[in-house]
């Protein structure tokens, strides 16, 4: 687990998508080519999950900070103000979780989909493959061009041409 960095303050966030502190990120559009796609990391691992982890991080920082400026005559940790703090942030990692789930799900499926209309190979071969796959999703893509017998550079460069 990487060490969280300053909690962000406030901002301006939508009601839609209140747990999330940082931007998502930013898919090139429908139109662009595949390994502009990948180059860009539209299929990469979500950094939700992260995110996910740095929320149980200050969520001890906050309740460290808590306990220390308790005034109370009970054990802090059983006062309702210590379990809302450790409520708040718990929902935020939940939530987070479930859409790095999601999002990961979708990435992955998308990306199932691409190659296989790419290069038109069987989704189940490429499912099979990625199993087991140790590179990137850029070696993925070379892996495909040449199990169909195709030069993985001219493939790239006719793709940046459409």
């Amino acid at each position: 687990m990487s060490k969280a960095p300053k909690k962000p303050k406030g901002g301006k966030r939508t009601p839609f998508y209140w747990w999330r502190r940082y931007r998502s990120h930013k898919s090139l559009p429908y139109s662009k080519g595949l390994i502009d796609k990948i180059r860009n990391g539209d299929f990469e691992y979500p950094v939700l999950f992260e995110y996910a982890d740095w929320e149980l991080q200050w969520m001890q920082q906050d309740l460290d900070a808590f306990i220390t400026t308790y005034k109370g005559n009970q054990d802090p940790k059983t006062d309702s103000l210590y379990m809302d703090i450790e409520k708040r942030y718990r929902k935020r990692y939940n939530l987070l979780r479930e859409d790095g789930d999601r999002v990961e799900r979708d990435r992955l499926g998308r990306l199932v989909e691409s190659l296989s209309k790419k290069f038109s190979i069987d989704k189940h071969i490429i499912k099979e493959r990625m199993e087991t796959f140790d590179g990137t999703t850029e070696e993925l893509y070379n892996f495909c061009a040449k199990h169909k017998n195709m030069n993985a550079d001219t493939v790239k460069f006719l793709d940046k041409q459409l």
